[in-house]
C-alpha cells in the first residue's frame, strides 16, 4: 500500500502491540454489546430494532472509527507494523478519515432522527469496504497475513457498515 516490498515491512524487528492500542479498533464492537444488553434490560426489547440501528451508527461505526483514529494517528508506527506496513504519512491520513467518520456518526446517531444517519454509514461503507479490498489484495499479491491485514479487522471492514446498512433499511422500510 505505501509501495515498500511487504519483506521490508515485515523486516523490522517484531513490536508486541500493548494490549490498549491492538484494543482500540475493537472498542465500539465491545460498547455495542454492552449497550445492546443494557438497552434490552432497560426496554424489555421495546423498540429494539430502532435502538439497534441507532447503537450500530453510534457504537459499531462512531466509537470503532474513534478508535481507528486515535489508534492510527497517535499510534500509528506500531498499528502499521501490526498491519504488515512499514509506517508512513498515511497513518495520518487514515487516522484523520476514521475521526472524522467517527465524529459523524456519534453525532448522528445522538443528535438527530434516524433519517441523517445513512450519511455517516455510507461514508463508512464506502471507506471500510474499500479498505477491506486493499487487504484482501495484500494478502493474494503481497502473501500479506499479519493479524492487522488478514485477521479480525478484515471480517469487520464488511460487517461492520453491511449490517449497519441492513438495519438501518430494516428500520427505514418497517
Amino acid at each position: 500500500m505505501t509501495g515498500v516490498p511487504p519483506e521490508a515491512a515485515r523486516s523490522a524487528a517484531p513490536q508486541k502491540t500493548p494490549l490498549f492500542i491492538g484494543l482500540l479498533p475493537f472498542a465500539g464492537v465491545i460498547l455495542f454489546v454492552i449497550a445492546e444488553i443494557v438497552g434490552f434490560v432497560v426496554t424489555g426489547g421495546a423498540d429494539a430494532l430502532r435502538w439497534t440501528t441507532m447503537n450500530a451508527v453510534l457504537f459499531l461505526i462512531g466509537s470503532s472509527s474513534v478508535g481507528n483514529g486515535i489508534a492510527h494517528l497517535f499510534f500509528g508506527p506500531v498499528i502499521a507494523r501490526s498491519i504488515g506496513w512499514q509506517p508512513g504519512p498515511f497513518q495520518f491520513e487514515v487516522g484523520a478519515a476514521n475521526l472524522g467518520i467517527g465524529v459523524a456518526a456519534i453525532v448522528a446517531a445522538a443528535a438527530f432522527d434516524s433519517d441523517a444517519w445513512l450519511a455517516p454509514i455510507l461514508a463508512a461503507l464506502i471507506f471500510l469496504v474499500l479498505a477491506g479490498i486493499g487487504h484482501i489484495r495484500a494478502i493474494v499479491v503481497e502473501r500479506n497475513l499479519s493479524i492487522n491485514n488478514a485477521g479480525p479487522i478484515l471480517v469487520l471492514d464488511f460487517l461492520i457498515p453491511l449490517v449497519t446498512l441492513a438495519l438501518w433499511i430494516w428500520l427505514t422500510l418497517s
